[in-house]
C-alpha cells in the first residue's frame, strides 16, 4: 500500500483561526490497482504549533484503515510543510 498523492485539494471556509478544513481525493496504490477515494480532512494548530491531522474517508477502502491514514498523514503533512496547500 502506497499513498501516491493528494488531488483536486479545495479549502471549505472556517471562522476558526487554527483550524483548517479541506476536501480532496486521495490517490492510492492498494495491491494491484490505483484508486482514487475522496477524503476530507483538518489541520488543527496547537498553540505550541503542533499540527494534528484528522482524515475522513468518504468512501470504503480495500485495505486496513490504520496505515492508510498515517500515510495519508504524512504526504499532508509534508504538503502543508511546503506551502502546497490552498490558503
Amino acid at each position: 500500500m502506497k499513498v501516491v498523492d493528494i488531488t483536486h485539494i479545495t479549502r471549505k471556509e472556517n471562522a476558526v483561526y487554527y483550524s483548517r478544513y479541506f476536501s480532496a481525493k486521495a490517490v492510492l496504490e492498494l495491491r494491484t490497482n490505483t484508486t482514487e477515494v475522496p477524503i476530507e480532512f483538518s489541520i488543527e494548530t496547537s498553540p505550541l504549533s503542533e499540527k494534528n491531522v484528522v482524515i475522513k474517508f468518504l468512501e470504503q477502502v480495500d485495505y486496513p484503515l490504520v496505515p492508510v491514514i498515517n500515510a495519508a498523514k504524512a504526504v499532508i503533512l509534508a504538503k502543508d510543510n511546503e506551502g502546497a496547500l490552498p490558503l
